[in-house]
C-alpha cells in the first residue's frame, strides 16, 4: 500500500499511544489499549444483532426497523462495540481531538471481528470526507482505521473507491428522516478505483442509521462490486422513533 509508511508514522506523532490506557491513562504492560478496569466497562456488541447491519437488537425482531422498512445496498455489517459508554468517548477523541494513534487500538478489534466471521474481501476501503473536512481536521479517522486494520493483517487491499464532494450535516444530529436525504449524491466514486467483480470491506467509525455506509455501498453497486461489507467500530443501538425524535429536541 502506497504511503502506508508514513502514514503510520504520522499517526504516532498526532497521538502516541505508549502502553496507556486509552480510556483512563492508567499505565498497562501490553498494546491492547485498555487496562483491565476499562475493559470490563465496554460495550461489546455481542448479543441479538439485526441479520442485515449487525445493530444490537432487544425486542424480538430479526431486523432492525432501517434495515426491515429501507433498502440496503450493503450486504451485511458488523460492529464489535455499541456506541455507548467508553467507546463512545474514545472514538470522540479519535475524531474530534486528535487522538490519531487510538486507531490503531481500535483496528485491532476490527480485525478481530473480521477473523471471527471469516469475512472474505478483496478491497478494503473507508467512508471519505470532503476536502474541506479533511482540511480542517487533518486526517480521517475511517482511513486511519482501514490502514491500521490492513497492516494488522498483513493485506495490500486498501483502496480509495469513493469520494465525497459536498458538505452535510453530521447525521447524528438530524432526525431519521433528515438522515434519509443529508447524504443524497454527496458520493461519487474515485475514478482511480476499480471495484467491478470485487468483494468490499467497507470501514468507518460509527454507524447509527446506517445510511452514510448504505450511500457508499450504492455507489460501489453501480460501479461493479459484488459485495458490500460494513465493518465499524461501534454501532448505535436501535432505539424505537420517538426516542430519536426526543433526542433531536
Amino acid at each position: 500500500m502506497k504511503n502506508r509508511r508514513f502514514i503510520n508514522a504520522a499517526t504516532e506523532l498526532i497521538a502516541p499511544v505508549n502502553f496507556r490506557c486509552i480510556v483512563c491513562g492508567k499505565d498497562i504492560f501490553d498494546e491492547s489499549g485498555f487496562c483491565a478496569d476499562c475493559l470490563k466497562e465496554l460495550v461489546f456488541n455481542n448479543g441479538k444483532t439485526c441479520l442485515r447491519c449487525g445493530v444490537a437488537l432487544d425486542g424480538e425482531e430479526d431486523y432492525c426497523g432501517n434495515c426491515a422498512f429501507d433498502k440496503t445496498y450493503f450486504d451485511k455489517g458488523y460492529s464489535p462495540f455499541c456506541y455507548e459508554g467508553a467507546i463512545r468517548s474514545v472514538i470522540l477523541d479519535l475524531k474530534f481531538h486528535q487522538k490519531g494513534a487510538y486507531a490503531r487500538v481500535l483496528a485491532k478489534y476490527l480485525a478481530f471481528v473480521a477473523l471471527k466471521e471469516n469475512l472474505q474481501f478483496d478491497v478494503v476501503t473507508f467512508v471519505p470526507m470532503s476536502a474541506k473536512s479533511l482540511k480542517k481536521r487533518g486526517y480521517n479517522q475511517a482511513r486511519l482505521l482501514a490502514e491500521q486494520f490492513c497492516d494488522i493483517l498483513n493485506v495490500d487491499a486498501l483502496c480509495e473507491t469513493v469520494v465525497k464532494i459536498r458538505d452535510t450535516q453530521p447525521q447524528e444530529k438530524l432526525s431519521r428522516t433528515e438522515r434519509k436525504t443529508n447524504l443524497t449524491g454527496c458520493f461519487r466514486f474515485s475514478p482511480q478505483a476499480n471495484v467491478k467483480g470485487k468483494r468490499v470491506l467497507l470501514i468507518d467509525d460509527i454507524k447509527t442509521t446506517g445510511a452514510t455506509v448504505n450511500e457508499c455501498a450504492k455507489v460501489l453497486k453501480r460501479h461493479g462490486a459484488t459485495s458490500v461489507i460494513a465493518l465499524t467500530v461501534a454501532s448505535r443501538r436501535e432505539k424505537f422513533d420517538y426516542e430519536n425524535e426526543q433526542e433531536n429536541l
